[in-house]
């Protein structure tokens, strides 16, 4: 039961703190919720038509599917995570000391937003839902073990959704001159450790040489206790991590960075004007 536990935990913790993060934001904004229920119908549904027909993927691409398109999405969920951040740089540096001229400018592009918040949720919880769906099914045609597995994911996913609603509360009830700038650092370490996981794999079907690891930190923090799992949904952490990882994440951060940079630069010269 401990290893469902874990397996179930690592999917929904992911999916949960992404989910959690964009209430936050759609809070702090004054964006309306209906956005939520399309991202997790969408989610749900096409979690199921993933496992649904996942041999038929696994299958596809000369036997590299299932790798191809679990990169595809955290592809997509990577860029759209950029282009959030890219919103919202401009909010950050928003001459008030709150977010009230931020959520005057966020009003305009309220479509876009929320485009994206349904991208980044449906997206990710497609990927995750659908090896909970895989994972149980390997349990139908055994009672006894399926008995387990269901008490594991259900303790699995009560612990993640738990720790996802800790995580609202926290970011909702954040002072508003830090909200903005903690945000985009905690998305900015979520799509750099997402795109360590699209260098992964790539790596598993050999488009990718994973060379010797950076380091290995599994003596510190083993990636598959309690501890390594919430790390792995905060930032993908992987105890040894491949050079090639380190570029993708180098990569992924970059632009978030250097218009990070550009933003602040600009402010200052403005201010002195």
């Amino acid at each position: 039961m401990l290893d469902a536990v874990l397996l179930i935990l690592r999917e929904v913790l992911e999916a949960a703190l992404i989910l959690s993060l964009l209430l936050a934001l759609g809070n702090k904004l004054k964006f309306h919720y209906r956005w939520s229920f399309f991202a997790l119908a969408i989610g749900i549904l096409g979690s199921w038509l993933l496992a649904h027909f996942a041999y038929d993927i696994a299958d596809a691409m000369e036997g590299m599917g299932q790798e191809l398109l679990n990169a595809a999405l955290y592809a997509a969920v990577i860029l759209s995570l950029i282009a959030l951040a890219l919103l919202i740089l401009p909010l950050l540096f928003t001459p008030a000391t709150n977010l009230s001229a931020s959520r005057i400018l966020a009003k305009n592009r309220t479509g876009l937003f929320h485009n994206l918040f349904v991208i980044i949720v449906s997206l990710s919880l497609m990927r995750e839902g659908s090896e909970i769906w895989i994972y149980l099914s390997a349990f139908t045609h055994n009672p006894d073990a399926m008995s387990s597995a269901l008490m594991g994911a259900a303790i699995g996913t009560g612990i993640g959704m738990s720790l996802g609603a800790i995580i609202y509360y926290v970011f909702a009830f954040m002072r508003e001159k830090y909200f903005l700038p903690v945000f985009l650092v905690v998305i900015t370490l979520l799509a750099g450790g997402l795109s360590m996981q699209v260098a992964k794999q790539l790596m598993q079907i050999g488009l990718l040489d994973s060379g010797l690891p950076l380091w290995d930190s599994s003596f510190l923090i083993d990636e598959h206790s309690w501890l390594g799992e919430l790390l792995y949904a905060l930032v993908g952490y992987d105890s040894r991590p491949a050079p090639v990882q380190g570029i993708f994440y180098l990569f992924t951060v970059a632009p978030i960075l250097l218009a990070s940079m550009w933003r602040l630069v600009r402010s200052r010269v403005n201010t002195h004007v």
